[in-house]
């Protein structure tokens, strides 16, 4: 990438700081009592601002509350993360419409539109009671390997090695290898038959 675009981009990203420090700040201090619910909240807001600006808006939002984001990183129209706690790698493309909880997600992995990552496969309350229902969930990380491809409306709730392929509408519920072709429902692994370039 050219100098003149880098500088470009990191200055509107600087920009899109301005309005985000408030929300950053009340997220960051609401966190600091026990609760993520403004995270939340903060997060949806921002998902709804269209274009390049809105990508710039969560990203320096995410840079103040995520434990690590890349500065490299698009986030799409109504996409947003659900858990503080997530790390994402560098030119991680990240397509419209996405729910990302509690994951790591490595350099360069492009996830499509309408893809949901959440903190792993035991988010359920057991409790039917008065009591809070989020005292019995369990938030797993989910780790992404490095140049993974996600596809249109997948669901990822395991682990996946680096540079897998997960076809669209798939919904990964175990822990995949490195370097495969990952279908259906519930997915299972298959050899890539050709190298991608």
């Amino acid at each position: 990438m050219p100098t003149w675009k880098l500088i470009l981009k990191r200055l509107a990203l600087a920009i899109a700081f301005v309005p985000a420090l408030p929300l950053i700040v009340f997220s960051r201090v609401w966190s600091a009592c026990g609760r993520d619910s403004l995270f939340d909240a903060c997060g949806c807001f921002l998902a709804l601002f269209p274009g390049k600006m809105g990508s710039y808006l969560r990203l320096a939002f995410y840079k103040g509350t995520l434990v690590s984001i890349s500065s490299d990183v698009y986030i799409g129209f109504g996409s947003y993360f659900s858990r503080p706690g997530a790390v994402v790698g560098n030119f991680v493309t990240i397509g419209s419409s996405c729910i990302i909880g509690l994951v790591t997600l490595g350099d360069k992995v492009l996830v499509a539109s309408r893809v949901s990552m959440p903190s792993g496969r035991r988010q359920h309350a057991l409790r039917y009671d008065d009591s809070n229902p989020k005292d019995d969930m369990i938030f797993d990380r989910v780790t992404i390997g490095e140049e993974c491809w996600i596809g249109e409306g997948a669901i990822v709730m395991a682990d996946m090695g680096p540079r897998c392929i997960v076809s669209a509408g798939s919904v990964v519920t175990r822990a995949m290898p490195a370097g495969v072709l990952i279908a259906g429902n519930p997915a299972r692994a298959l050899p890539q038959t050709s190298k991608r370039g």
